[in-house]
């Protein structure tokens, strides 16, 4: 499998992202059709079978990090944290 290139997969998640957003919005037979297309090309792009792995490889592939894991901006309680505090 060809590896897409960060952009490519950036166009592609926006595009699924448009997709169900407007048919969420208003479903119409063309709506539906856009997110099966968006879903389509995204498991084409990431060699997966289901939305799910391929939301979760397109991220991975990009860096991001999953919501609710361990890294989170402005945590407390670390070494740096007390650090600063006390100086």
């Amino acid at each position: 499998m060809l590896t897409p290139g960060p952009q490519d997969l950036r166009n592609a998640l926006a595009r699924y992202a448009d997709a169900r957003i407007e048919d969420a919005r208003r479903s119409t037979g063309s709506t539906a059709r856009a997110v099966e297309d968006a879903t389509y090309t995204l498991c084409v792009m990431t060699g997966t079978r289901q939305i799910a792995e391929a939301l979760r490889l397109a991220d991975s592939m990009l860096g991001v990090q999953p919501l609710g894991s361990s890294a989170r901006c402005g945590t407390t309680g670390t070494q740096q944290d007390d650090s600063l505090q006390s100086a």
